[in-house]
Parts: C-alpha cells; structure tokens; sequence
C-alpha cells in the first residue's frame, strides 16, 4: 500500500533554415560563416525560447506543487492523476505530431501545439473540481507532445553537423534555464494558489503563438511533397491531407500506450494484482502489437500497391520500421528511456526526499532540484551514461546518512550525466536517418517519456515495500509506545498519510519513524535504477560514428579541384595539333 504517490508530470525542434524561404523538398541552408556565434539563426531562437521554457516550466513546475494542488480538492490519493493525464497524453501522441510536422509543415505543427497548450492550461486554471483539472491537463499534455516534438525537429532540420551541435546546445541551455527556474517559481505560486502554476502558461503561450508567426512562419520547412497525390502537398487543401495521415497506426498506437500507462501507474497502488492493471496490460500489449503489423502491411503495400484498394495506403506510416532495423537507433532510443527513467525519478523522489525525509517546505524543496539542471551536452554519449551511472550509486549514498550536502552534490554530478546524453543522442540519430528527421525525434522523446514512467512505476513499486516493510519491522519490534503503536498502526492499517501537513500532527517518535521509512525508500529506489543505467553504458560502447557532412563535402571539393588542375595540366602539355583536333 503507498503512503504518499508523486504525479506523474512531463517532460519534452528544426534547427533553422538559414535562408529567408527554404524550399520543401531541400534541407535548409548552409552552415553559416564567420565563427561561433554567427552558426546561430537568433530569429529561430528568439521564436522557440517561449515554447521551450514553456513547457519545461510547466513540468517543473507541477513537479514542485503537486501535493499542494491535489491537497486544495482534498484529494492526495488521486494526485497521481494530474501528472498521469499529462503525461499519458503528451506521450502517446508525440509520434502523431511528428507526422502532422511533415505533412502540414513545422509552422502549422507547432501552432496547433500551442493552441491546444493554451486551451488546456486554461482549463486547469479556472477548475472547479478534480475532473475539471484533469481534463485541462490533459488538452495540455497533447500540446506538450506537439511542442516537443516539432520544436526538436525544427532545431534538427539542418543538414550542418556543426550547425545542429551548436543549435541543439543551444536548446538544452533553454531547457537547462526552464529546469533551474521552474522549481523556484512552483514552489512560490503554489504557496499563493494552485491556480497560478497553470495561469502562468496563457500569457506565455498567446505570446509565443504571435512570435512563432512572425519569425518562423518563412524560415522553417513546409509540407513534404507527396507522391500519393496529384501535385505537391503543399498545393492541396489541409483536408485533402488528412488523407495522408496513418489514422490507424495512431489509434492503435495512442490506445495501446494509453493502457500501458494507465497499468503502470496503478501498479504500485494494486501491488500488480488488480483487474484493472492485469487488463490494461494485456490489452495495451495487443494494441501495440497490432500497430506494428499494421506499419508492416503499409510499409509493404507501398513497395507494391495494390490499385482496387490503395487509397486505403495512402497514409504515411506513423512508424518507418527501418528506425528499428538499425542497431544505433535502437541504442539511441534505449538511452533516451534511461535518462528519461533517471530525469523523472530525480524530480519526483528528490522532492519527496526533501519534503518528508528532510522536512524542507515546497518552495525550499524546489530550490533543492536546482543541482539536478541538465549541462549542456558537448561530451559524448558514453561519458554521459557513465557518470550518470556512477552518481545514482553514490546519491543512495547520500540519502543512506541523510546529509543534504552530499545528496545535491551527486545530484548535480547525475544531472551533468544526463545534460551530456541528451544532446548527442538527437544529433547522432538525426545523422543516421536524415529522411526521418521528425518522426526520429518522435521516438527519442516517446522513450525518454515511456522511460520516466516505467522508473517511476519501479520505483514506487520498490519505495512502498520498503516503506511497508520498515514500518512493520517498527510494529513487531516492541520497542514504541502503547500510544505511538496505536498511532503507528492506524496509520499502516488506513493505506498511509491523507497528506503531507498530516504528518507533523503524528507524535515525534511516529514522525521519525515515517521519515526513516521514506528515507530508506527513496535510497532503495534509487539503488534500482543502475542496472538500467549500467546497460546502456555497455550497448552505448558499440555505437557507430557519424560522418561529418560538411567534412566530407569539404574533402570532395578539395578532390574536384585538384582533379581539374591535373586535368588543366594534361591538357596544357598536349601537343598544339592534339589539343585542335
């Protein structure tokens, strides 16, 4: 039985072109001369700052508040389900998002984002009740999927290796701003109303709507072109392209990670056992598979259409099986799922730690997630996966002596470890499948997301039996108080804490006892998590390395000219009468 469940919250572009009306069938331009700084397109930048701290705020910061929200409808047992809502909707529709990118164009794509962002934090804003809430965060977490997505495709749009690296770095750094603030501003508004952590979101999102219109409408890419139907897509009306869409690998995909989800986060609740999880997971797993058979019939009426049926292949697969064919994609998308188990964990349990193990109230727990922001990610992906390794061992380390020094010194060590994976893993796999810039992107971030969610389903699962366990040990161990065992054990007995203000009316030694509890908890959750970590190191060994391709271009042009100056030679030494004939 939990005694106190965090929410599950979420995560999540195309790197510029650098001219002013990038044709659609071409990457973008060239990288861009004249040194570092000058690598950057700054009106693609100032457009997506908006959106990218938008939707890191909106993570960090129901992260930091999530009991206080759950605590004003006076509901602490359905807490999880603001996070869940969120996440399950910005998660099951990522790949969807990426085929609206190629279909209708970036620009459309992320304006849709943030139009169903902006209705959906407008919804959590003005609820009346649980229900309400929930609905809003979940419109929101399908603008979440969408923001992420295209915002990663459109930073990724480049065919410059140099120019993606400095691009993507520059991102993360946008990202590694929203992680750093977004504690400190939750932690402050929740203390005002709950209200203000999603009320925060409409102006900034009306905003970053009016900028993304005027400064990327003309410098992203627009719909690829289409050989299923007469002319371009980009000539055709936007419902003559729906008909492009793979709207039944979506269903079954959507439907089927919805029913995974929704297992996962009941798991540690039910112990595994109920009905409801048993169902959910059979089912999902079905609908999975059957979206995978379905993208393998597409794929094959496309090699050989069938004329009396093929406007029902028309559709664009939602899921190119040749990304799973690959052994450093599927490398690249494991490590994404750990850095997503890790990065999910780190928020939710680190503030559990600092609330109920170290007492801290939101606003100064919040300020504690500040060691964890992501580093920029110039370093390769190995060096990334082992540090991070390396620090979830010694965090454990840490919370086993409940020194909060230590703790946020490996913190940060973990976090640096993660910052140095992300950006690689999105260049390296941009490289490998540069006709799969989009829906590439899609599936690093569907396994960062599935990644975070399997972690914290794990480690809810491990935290609650031994929170259980030690509580019980404290029970049968004879050495309480007839009083605080009667306190002691009508808590055990009623399934845990109502909430967390409740804990400081429980008497001093059953406090501490709660404490000890979580404390030993949260370090064993933390211990599961490196053989996660540990394999990826090991698989990540094995990666190939990407070609340069502006070395390589570099190198032909070299190759080009000395070849016609020795042909200018031979033809210099000929003979006058063989040079005439």
């Amino acid at each position: 039985m939990a005694f106190v469940k965090s929410v599950f919250s979420r995560l999540k572009g195309k790197n510029a072109a650098t001219t002013s009306q990038p044709s659609d069938d071409q990457p973008p331009g060239k990288i861009k001369e004249g040194g570092f700084w000058k690598q950057f397109d700054w009106w693609l930048l100032c457009a997506l700052i908006i959106p990218v701290i938008l939707e890191t705020l909106d993570y960090t910061v129901v992260a930091t508040a999530q009991p206080r929200i759950a605590s004003v409808f006076n509901a602490l047992n359905l807490q999880s389900y603001i996070g869940t809502s969120y996440l399950l909707a910005s998660t099951v529709f990522l790949p969807f998002f990426a085929s609206i990118a190629d279909i209708y164009g970036r620009h459309s794509g992320l304006q849709l984002s943030l139009l169903f962002f902006l209705v959906g934090s407008a919804f959590s804003t003005g609820a009346v009740n649980m229900t309400m809430l929930l609905v809003g965060r979940g419109i929101a977490g399908i603008g979440a999927a969408g923001l992420l997505t295209i915002m990663r495709t459109i930073l990724s749009d480049s065919s410059s290796l140099d120019t993606n690296n400095v691009q993507q770095s520059a991102m993360f750094f946008l990202y590694a701003l929203g992680f750093c603030i977004g504690p400190l501003i939750g932690g402050f508004l929740v203390t005002t109303s709950f209200r203000w952590v999603f009320a925060i979101n409409l102006p900034c999102a009306t905003l970053a709507m009016v900028l993304c219109f005027f400064l990327l409408r003309k410098r992203v890419k627009g719909a690829k072109p289409s050989e299923e139907l007469p002319g371009s897509a980009k000539s055709t009306t936007w419902i003559t392209k729906l008909a492009l869409i793979d709207w039944i690998g979506t269903f079954l995909f959507i439907l089927g990670g919805i029913l995974i989800l929704l297992a996962l986060n009941w798991g540690p609740d039910d112990d595994w056992k109920t009905v409801r999880v048993i169902v959910c997971l059979i089912i999902g797993v079905i609908l999975f598979a059957a979206c995978i058979l379905w993208e393998v019939v597409l794929e094959r009426k496309h090699q050989a259409p069938i004329v009396a049926i093929s406007a029902l292949y028309n559709a664009q697969p939602m899921l190119p099986l040749e990304l799973f064919r690959s052994y450093d994609i599927c490398v690249l998308q494991y490590g994404c799922f750990v850095s997503g188990i890790v990065m999910f964990v780190m928020f939710y349990f680190v503030a559990l730690f600092m609330t109920i193990v170290s007492g801290l109230p939101p606003d100064q727990a919040g300020i504690q997630l500040l060691y964890f922001a992501p580093g920029l990610p110039i370093y390769p992906i190995v060096a990334g996966l082992t540090i991070m390794t390396v620090g979830l061992g010694l965090i454990q380390m840490g919370m086993q002596k409940n020194v909060q020094g230590l703790v946020n010194g490996f913190m940060c060590m973990t976090g640096f470890g993660v910052g140095l994976t992300a950006g690689p893993n999105v260049v390296q796999a941009r490289f490998l499948m540069p006709d799969h810039v989009a829906v590439t992107n899609a599936l690093l971030l569907f396994f960062r997301a599935f990644g975070g969610t399997v972690g914290l389903a794990q480690c809810f699962t491990v935290m609650n039996a031994k929170v259980n366990s030690y509580i019980l040990g404290q029970i049968r161990s004879g050495t309480i108080s007839a009083s605080d065992l009667d306190v002691l054990e009508a808590l055990y007995n009623s399934g845990g804490l109502g909430s967390i203000q409740s804990l400081d009316g429980l008497p001093p030694v059953v406090q501490q006892i709660i404490r000890d509890a979580f404390r030993n908890g949260v370090r064993w959750s933390f211990i599961s998590l490196i053989p996660w970590a540990g394999l990826a190191v090991m698989l990540s060994l094995f990666l190939s390395k990407i070609p340069d391709p502006d070395a390589q271009k570099t190198k032909q042009d070299e190759t080009r000219k000395h070849s016609d100056e020795l042909a200018g030679d031979e033809h210099d030494g000929m003979p006058i009468q063989q040079q005439n004939r």
